[in-house]
């Protein structure tokens, strides 16, 4: 391990006793403000320094506290975190030549720290993101742990310099960064075991079905099953390929000639999770180095007595059936999950003075639906299912919860979808021709702004529509191609935004300005912002592709464009696609000073895909505060008239949508949303979970209602 730290020793410069460094500071914008922090070299090692911020004491047990965590963090770094995680990963980067990573102890750092990408760029390079860099390997820590806490600041230091290794190898991966990045203290013996499961809760469950893959808490084991099936060396795999999310466990498998897939893989965890027996499946359901908490089950039931229930599972999560015998004939056990996903499921038979046995798989039909014949179960023996709700395969954790029906001599049953089935026949109404090439235009303008590659189209294929991101250009010029693809006049409208940290861009808001006969009135706008946003930063720069919000919103502007067009109205209308939706409405700011505030009315698409069923009726939701009294009644008549009942709402739940700031200069302005509040995971749902719930008849259904309200609205004639 020695020799690996050598050639970063080699060139291991005089470093400056004071310095200045761009730091983050925390909150909740997408785009985070950097800050200057002025830092004085407090520690030094082989492999490591530790800058502080000038004036912060981050200890209020007192400068020895202060010296004797730096002396901690410094020991551990040369002696541990460095030599181990290199060893398995391969070497640092050193892109400031000085042979050190430093830790920046600073207030101006988030909770848990931070490694930003951004440093291993060129100043030039970084600022097309909208950052500084440092053009070195930083890590950030605010070391605010005491006490008996204070050993977490060290392991996330840890945490921290895996991501930096991490980005090193593979700077478009997240999930498998943070994962791995969360398993370091327990691989460099930092913390212990339980850091694999996470802290049992107050009510004493250690595992819940509905609890999700995410990069804490369970999937942490996971990443120790790997490790104990598959070698120490599946770790650096997982980095160095280049398949994302659960899509690099397959690649794992295939290279080994496992015929396993990951849902397999999956299963079989989650029957180690429970079972922990090492005689049984040939060691799969067992672990060699740890020894997980047993989880609760989520539904008993005997086996001779006919039942039913139904199980909330979080994707990737896992839910445990025990079926009890009592010496009387058995029914069936029957599983029905949600068919949006691919379940898995492994079951044993536990016999109270054994052997027990491992029972056939269980194959789930594409109908979600997987039919487990039970054998005859004395007093006291069992069979125990292990079912599993295998996640989407995305760099994007998967957060959806979902359905698992379970019976005993029951019969499932799929029921019909009657708010998909009501839209379509509203559509057919509204539509002579059902809509059908509507649909198709609004499909593929959604499908290439979350970037998908369509047929017989040429052009860019975006990769995110964060707006600081230099693949905003690609977005521009999708919406080019879709409003002339149209027909429509098209234009874009540049202006400067500038960050907190002095960083400026130029961004584009697109317009599609339709004449009236009668210029001299004050426009339409009918509005939605393209841009899209993450939770983590770096996902946003990666793959900010949300469909719901807001390629949705602008599709559907799209298409009402051409039959506002085709309509004689009287007052212009401005169809706007706006940029900085995420960053405090910047685009709509930046069109309204452009109009001057001469607008006669706004109407914003925000979050229009998929459905809302409240509590039986297909809805929309009015958003608009004071404004929506001054819309005539024909706006609110006109959703009404085509079968969606409108909701008012008189705050403006998002602050992405220039709405209100159209509202404030006295504008009467209002939000479309079909679903205003959304799921949690709505921000990072993953593209395929979303596609899976867009509804394109909504989306025809809300183009005719608001090409219909906007004429109105600019007089129509």
């Amino acid at each position: 391990m020695i020799t690996l730290a050598l050639p970063f020793l080699a060139a291991a410069a005089t470093l400056p006793a004071a310095r200045t460094f761009w730091a983050v500071e925390p909150g909740p914008r997408p785009q985070p403000n950097q800050v200057e922090v002025h830092a004085r070299l407090v520690r030094e090692g082989s492999t490591v320094a530790v800058y502080q911020e000038e004036g912060y004491r981050f200890s209020s047990l007192g400068p020895d506290d202060e010296a004797r965590q730096l002396d901690a963090v410094v020991s551990e770094f040369d002696t541990t975190i460095y030599p181990r995680e290199v060893e398995l990963f391969g070497p640092c980067p050193d892109r400031d030549h000085n042979g050190k990573v430093i830790i920046l102890v600073t207030r101006a750092a988030p909770s848990g720290g931070l490694f930003l990408g951004f440093d291993e760029m060129a100043e030039a390079e970084a600022l097309r993101y909208g950052f500084h860099s440092n053009e070195g390997e930083v890590l950030f820590h605010t070391f605010d742990r005491q006490g008996n806490r204070a050993d977490l600041n060290v392991q996330e230091v840890a945490e921290t310099f895996h991501q930096l290794l991490h980005y090193g190898r593979d700077p478009g991966e997240t999930s498998w960064s943070r994962l791995l990045a969360n398993y370091t203290p327990y691989l460099c013996g930092l913390a212990s075991a339980r850091l694999l499961w996470g802290d049992i809760d107050p009510e004493g469950r250690a595992h819940a079905p509905t609890d999700h893959w995410t990069s804490r808490g369970w999937a942490l084991l996971f990443i120790q099953y790997l490790r104990e099936k598959l070698g120490e060396q599946s770790l650096r795999d997982l980095v160095s390929r280049p398949e994302h999310g659960l899509a690099g466990v397959a690649r794992l498998l295939a290279d080994r000639g496992d015929h396993r897939t990951e849902g397999d893989l999956l299963a079989d965890f989650a029957m180690a999770c429970w079972l922990d027996d090492p005689t049984l499946a040939d060691g799969r359901w067992a672990f060699s180095g740890v020894v997980p908490p047993r989880p609760l089950p989520a539904a008993r039931a005997t086996a001779s007595r006919p039942t039913s229930g139904a199980i909330d599972i979080g994707a990737g999560g896992m839910a445990f059936i025990v079926v009890d015998g009592n010496g009387e004939r058995p029914f069936p056990l029957t599983l029905q999950g949600d068919a949006s996903v691919r379940w898995v499921a492994r079951a044993v038979l536990l016999r109270r003075l054994g052997p027990d046995a491992e029972l056939p798989p269980i194959a789930f039909a594409p109908s979600g639906v997987a039919k487990v014949d039970l054998p005859a179960l004395a007093l006291g023996e069992s069979v125990v299912v292990a079912a599993v709700a295998v996640p989407s395969e995305s760099p994007l954790f998967d957060r959806r919860t979902l359905l698992l029906r379970w019976g005993i001599g029951w019969v499932p049953h799929a029921p019909a979808d009657q708010g998909r089935v009501a839209l379509a026949e509203l559509v057919k109404k509204a539509l002579p021709d059902g809509g059908a090439a509507a649909r198709t235009r609004l499909m593929l303008t959604v499908d290439r702004l979350s970037g998908e590659a369509a047929a017989g189209v040429e052009g860019p294929v975006i990769s995110t529509r964060y707006a600081w991101a230099p693949a905003a250009a690609d977005v521009l010029e999708v919406l080019r191609q879709e409003a002339q693809r149209r027909g429509l006049p098209v234009r874009a409208s540049r202006f400067v935004e500038r960050a907190p940290d002095g960083v400026e861009q130029t961004w584009s808001n697109v317009l599609v300005e339709l004449p009236g006969s009668d210029p001299r009135r004050w426009p339409v706008v009918v509005a939605a912002h393209w841009d899209g946003a993450r939770t983590h930063l770096s996902d946003s720069y990666q793959r900010a592709l949300n469909l719901n919000d807001d390629a949705s919103g602008v599709a559907v502007a799209m298409e009402a464009a051409p039959a506002m067009n085709r309509a004689a109205h009287r007052a212009p209308i401005v169809v706007a696609f706006l940029a900085g939706g995420y960053h405090d409405a910047a685009g709509a700011r930046a069109l309204l000073d452009e109009l001057g505030g001469k607008v006669s009315a706004w109407i914003e698409l925000d979050r229009v895909g998929i459905p809302d069923r409240w509590p039986r009726t297909l809805s929309v939701t009015l958003e608009g505060g004071g404004s929506l009294p001054k819309f005539p009644f024909s706006v609110p008549q006109a959703f009404r008239r085509a079968g969606l009942v409108p909701k008012g709402q008189s705050e403006i739940s998002d602050a992405h949508t220039g709405a209100g700031l159209a509202a404030a200069r006295g504008i009467p302005s209002v939000v479309v949303c079909a679903r205003p509040d959304g799921d949690d995971g709505d921000l990072d749902a993953p593209s395929a979970v979303e596609r899976g719930l867009i509804s394109p008849d909504l989306m025809v259904l809300l183009t005719k209602v608001v090409a219909g309200a906007a004429v109105n609205l600019a007089g129509a004639s």
